[in-house]
C-alpha cells in the first residue's frame, strides 16, 4: 500500500480509502454485518487506514456499523472520516445534537476528517449564515475533530469561492477520466494543488460505471492489457496526480476489494501511450447515445408531467455505461416524481417544440421497450 503524506498535516493516509457508502444490505434493509466486517478486516490488514462514512448513508445505519467494525483495531491506527450533512439540518441549533449523535453512533471520542457534506451554493450560504467554520474550529480545539474539510457537488465557480473562503485542511472532489469538465473538474484539482490543500477523490470510477461499461469500447482496454481489470484503469488515471492523497472506493464485495488491493499494491500511473488510449475511450464513450437530446428543455413542461430531458439522459447514460443498478436508481427517482416515460400519452404537444426534431413520443416508447427489464 502506498501512503501519501499530507505535508501541512504531517500525516500519511493510505492512497486507497474505504468508502462505506455502498455496503450491501439484507432484505430487511440492515447492513450485512458479516460481509461488511470481512471487507473492513481485509482492507485494514492490507494497509488501508482511511475509512469514510456519513450519517445519511445506508438510511442512517452506516456510521454505527463502521464504528463497531473498527472497534477491533487501535483507534490511533486508522483515520475516520464523516460529514456534517447540513442539507438534513433545518435550524442552526440542531448541528450540535447532530454531531454528538455521530460521535455516539461511531463510538469514538473524535473524528479525524470532518467534512461539510456535499457543498454547493445553498449549503455554502448556510455555512456563512450560521458561522459553521467557527463551530468546527471550536470542536477542533476541543479535540473532537482533527481536520476540517468539505466534499463538493456544484460548478467550478462555486468551488473556487469555497476554496478561497477558508484555509481548509483538505477537500474531497469527484474526479475521473470522464468527469474532467464536470463540477469543479480537473481545474479545481489544480486550484487545490496550488493552495497546497490535500485532495481526496470520490467517484474515481463514476459510481462503478468505469468498472464495467459499453463492451465495444471497454474491449480497447482489454485488448491492450487482458491481465488487468477495466476498473484499474480508472484508478491509474488518478495515480499520476500528486495532490491526490486518498482515492475512495465503495468496495462492497470481496472481488472488488481484492482487485483494488492488487491495483494499489504497486500504483503505477498511466504511461503516455496508456493516457492516449484513455482519451480514445473517453471520446468513444461520449459518441454513444440513444437520443440526440441537448437538454435545452424547450419541450417542457409536459402536460402529463414526463421529464423528457431527464428520461433521455438516463437512456443515453445506459447506452454509454450499461450500468443497470445506477439506471434503476435514476428510473425510480423519476417514478417517484411521476415523471417517467410511461406517463406519456402521446399527445404530441412536445413535437413542435423540439429544435432537434426528435420524435419524442416514439423515443420514449423505445426507451420503455429497451429498459423495461429494469424493475
Amino acid at each position: 500500500m502506498e501512503y501519501r503524506k499530507m505535508n501541512k498535516l504531517n500525516i500519511s493516509p493510505s492512497l486507497l480509502g474505504f468508502g462505506a457508502m455502498r455496503l450491501k444490505t439484507k432484505a430487511n434493509g440492515d447492513i450485512d454485518y458479516e460481509l461488511g466486517d470481512k471487507l473492513i478486516d481485509k482492507a485494514y490488514k492490507n494497509g488501508v487506514n482511511y475509512f469514510d462514512t456519513a450519517a445519511t448513508y445506508t438510511d442512517g445505519l452506516n456510521e454505527k456499523f463502521l464504528g463497531q467494525s473498527l472497534k477491533r483495531y487501535p483507534r490511533e491506527s486508522y483515520y475516520l472520516a464523516t460529514k456534517l450533512s447540513l442539507f438534513r439540518i433545518k435550524e442552526r441549533e440542531e448541528i450540535f445534537s447532530f454531531f454528538e449523535r455521530q460521535l455516539e453512533q461511531l463510538g469514538v471520542e473524535y473524528v479525524d476528517f470532518y467534512l461539510i457534506h456535499a457543498m454547493n451554493k445553498n449549503i455554502f450560504q448556510k455555512v456563512k449564515d450560521w458561522g459553521i467554520i467557527d463551530i468546527l474550529r471550536r470542536w477542533q480545539k476541543e479535540g473532537k475533530i482533527k481536520y476540517i474539510g468539505f466534499s463538493f457537488h456544484d460548478d467550478y465557480k462555486t468551488f473556487k469561492e469555497i476554496l478561497d473562503y477558508y484555509h481548509w485542511d483538505f477537500c474531497q472532489i469527484q474526479l475521473n477520466y470522464m468527469d474532467t469538465n464536470f463540477q469543479q473538474g480537473i481545474q479545481g484539482y489544480y486550484d487545490a494543488l496550488e493552495k497546497e490543500i490535500p485532495v481526496i477523490i470520490m467517484e474515481p470510477l463514476k459510481g462503478g460505471k468505469l468498472a464495467n461499461f459499453n463492451k465495444k469500447v471497454s474491449q480497447l482496454l482489454v485488448d491492450y492489457n487482458p491481465n488487468v481489470s477495466t476498473a484499474s484503469w480508472g484508478f491509474r488515471y488518478l495515480f499520476g496526480l500528486e495532490g491526490i492523497k486518498v482515492i475512495l472506493s465503495g468496495m462492497n464485495d470481496m472481488e472488488q476489494l481484492e482487485d483494488n488491493l492488487k491495483t494499489f499494491k504497486n500504483p503505477k500511473p498511466l504511461n503516455q501511450e496508456e493516457q492516449e488510449l484513455i482519451k480514445t475511450v473517453e471520446s468513444k464513450l461520449n459518441e454513444i447515445f440513444e437520443v440526440d437530446c441537448t437538454q435545452c428543455r424547450y419541450c417542457m413542461p409536459c402536460p402529463t408531467g414526463v421529464d423528457i430531458p431527464e428520461n433521455f439522459e438516463i437512456f443515453n447514460d445506459y447506452a454509454m455505461y450499461q450500468a443497470v443498478h445506477n439506471t434503476k436508481w435514476n428510473i425510480n427517482l423519476l417514478k417517484k416524481r411521476d415523471a417517467l416515460y410511461d406517463a406519456c400519452i402521446e399527445c404530441g404537444v412536445c413535437l413542435s417544440l423540439c429544435p432537434q426534431n426528435i420524435d419524442i413520443p416514439n423515443e420514449l416508447k423505445r426507451m420503455k421497450e429497451t429498459l423495461g427489464f429494469i424493475k
